[in-house]
């Protein structure tokens, strides 16, 4: 008698080997058998037609918050993630004197634009140590398993003090410090450490976020500290810039010197590395230069292991009524900016608030975020860049398809059409701007970078940006899109991207227990609808404490996914059981 079987389905099991039909028992949370299965269970899923696979593994997340508010960890739990990691780029919430909580809140909000109001309802602060705050997520029960690497940013805070926030040099004492509460924290089950040296991740105050200046001697330590506990992996985000902060011939001595650090990081820990790696238009030659000197490096040196994570598709700001848009500081607009969308809308369609909107300069609120200032004022210059969201997303779009084209055809400048286009009908109406991984107009690149075997997908950023990307729908489109729907460009075969989503990850973070579908390894299983398997159309949510917003991208095709042997969703709805708990890394 088992607790589960899944009939007929065709295992794709994350080993990257061909698939084949079998059935699936499970008992007590494990795969019990894998075969011809004769004997009977309580519960029993007719997968004949589906594919089976493991839960999937999402790399770089930032629920650190929402770890301690929210059990559900949408939009990672309805793209078939099983275990979820947080605390990336190097900011997060432990460990922390009471006095510096404030500057930890400023840091998320303004580098992964979680908003300060959200966090202040949300966090209850009961920790002091990184182990404390493991502890605190370990009370809770989610829909899926979680983890948390130790970050930077507080680290050195907790360290350090105001000194940090000054970016002062750390002394020999501060050094030895950060190394031995890295140690400890790998000891309580950090999954690594991660940290982040990206120009433009800034708190809210506009400020760089601590560590971003370290030394290789602050970092060395620490990998090294890491990499003693026998286990983690170092996490970073290297140096450079989404826009023009550096000119081009610092961002040429930029990355060979941020290459060169990773690897002696990499060999200090003795550990695995992972870091992003994107294509910026203002630095378009960075991914590939990242990715060909790890090539060459593991190459030369077997005993290395480098893994740059990059993202499966482009990454796309979406905008809409409800979210940053072209318009949101014209005075005009303003004045009726708490208007429910659909009067919004209908408000913004009146022709003297048209007119007014569209000639006035931006007025943007003392105190607003300097990010998001700048980031309106890009999207009233760049406005013939974007693409409209109609009946799907479409992520390989092709240069006819920009408003600028379409603006054209109408007589219209794009910022016109851009504007009709968002106050039409209820006010829903969306478009994206295709940021990073489309400098030539097609995803060729990041289909190279996928079809690399020394390169990890992941870069969803679950709980982040909540009112600009959804990111997290990743997993979703790279089945569907990779393996099945696209038409500009060569795809990729289904073994191979399931392993990217769940083999490669749980051997990257030594998750021996789960990644494979192979008897004894932990139930964490997705049951999909492979030829229904579909993304919906992004649409805001008023789900967060204090009822902000926040993106969430629908999916369709998932069957079941199951958690420990625990079904947690079922024909694409959450079954409300919460078997997942917090994973503590350990050595092998």
């Amino acid at each position: 008698m088992f607790d589960t079987i899944i009939r007929g389905g065709k295992v794709v099991d994350g080993t990257g080997e061909n698939s084949y039909s079998a059935d699936i028992a499970i008992k007590d949370g494990v795969i019990a058998q894998i075969g011809a299965v004769s004997g009977s269970a309580s519960n029993e899923i007719e997968a004949d037609g589906a594919i089976v696979t493991p839960g999937f593994i999402d790399l770089h997340t930032h629920y650190d918050g929402q770890f301690i508010w929210d059990d559900t960890l949408d939009p990672s739990f309805s793209h078939g993630v099983t275990t979820a990691i947080a605390g990336n780029c190097g900011v997060g919430f432990a460990p922390v004197e009471e006095e510096f909580r404030r500057p930890l809140v400023e840091m998320m909000e303004g580098v992964e634009e979680i908003p300060g109001i959200v966090l202040d309802e949300g966090l209850d602060w009961k920790w002091k140590s990184f182990g404390d705050y493991l502890d605190r997520i370990d009370q809770n029960n989610f829909t899926m398993d979680v983890a948390s690497h130790i970050t930077h940013a507080p680290l050195r805070v907790f360290v350090m003090g105001e000194r940090a926030l000054n970016h002062e040099k750390a002394t020999p004492e501060d050094i030895e410090a950060m190394a031995r509460i890295t140690r400890e924290a790998m000891d309580d089950g950090a999954v690594g450490f991660s940290c982040g040296r990206l120009l433009e991740h800034l708190s809210s105050k506009g400020d760089h976020v601590p560590g971003t200046f370290a030394n290789d001697d602050e970092l060395l330590a620490i990998a090294s500290a890491m990499g003693s506990s026998g286990h983690g992996v170092f996490q970073m985000i290297p140096k450079g810039a989404i826009g023009n902060i550096i000119d081009q011939d610092d961002m040429t001595n930029n990355r060979v010197a941020e290459h060169e650090r990773l690897v002696r990081l990499t060999r200090a820990a003795g550990r695995p590395s992972t870091f992003s790696v994107l294509e910026f238009s203002a630095e378009p030659e960075n991914r590939r230069y990242m990715v060909e000197q790890t090539d060459k490096a593991l190459a030369n040196d077997p005993g290395l292991r480098m893994q740059p994570q990059c993202a499966a598709r482009s990454v796309g700001a979406i905008i809409m009524l409800e979210s940053h848009h072209p318009f949101k500081f014209k005075p005009a607009y303003m004045e009726i900016a708490d208007l429910p969308v659909a009067k919004r809308a209908e408000a913004m369609r009146e022709t003297g608030r048209r007119e007014a909107i569209l000639s006035q300069e931006d007025a943007p609120p003392p105190g607003t975020d300097r990010l998001i200032v700048r980031l309106v004022a890009r999207q009233q210059e760049f406005a013939g860049e974007k693409y409209l969201i109609t009946d799907h997303v479409d992520y390989e779009p092709t240069n006819d398809q920009k408003v600028e084209a379409l603006a054209k055809a109408t007589n219209k400048s794009p910022i016109e059409f851009l504007y009709d286009h968002l106050t039409d009908g209820d006010g829903t109406n969306a478009a994206i701007n295709l940021v990073l991984n489309y400098n030539e107009g097609n995803l060729d690149e990041t289909y190279e970078m996928l079809a690399n075997p020394n390169l990890i997908s992941g870069l969803g950023d679950g709980g982040a940006h909540v009112k600009l990307i959804c990111d997290a729908s990743l997993t979703t489109f790279q089945l569907s899109f990779w393996t099945r729907d696209r038409t500009r460009g060569p795809k990729l075969p289904l073994e191979y991207m399931v392993r990217k989503l769940t083999g490669d990850p749980a051997n990257l973070y030594g998750m021996s227990d789960r990644g494979t579908i192979a008897v004894g390894k932990r139930a964490d299983l997705n049951i999909i609808d492979y030829d229904r398997l579909s993304l919906g159309i992004p649409e805001m949510r008023y789900d967060l404490p204090s009822g902000a917003q926040r993106l969430h991208q629908p999916s369709t095709g998932y069957l079941a996914t199951l958690v420990n042997g625990v079904t947690t969703r079922r024909n694409d709805a959450d079954t409300g059981a919460r078997p997942g708990r917090l994973f503590r890394s350990r050595p092998a």
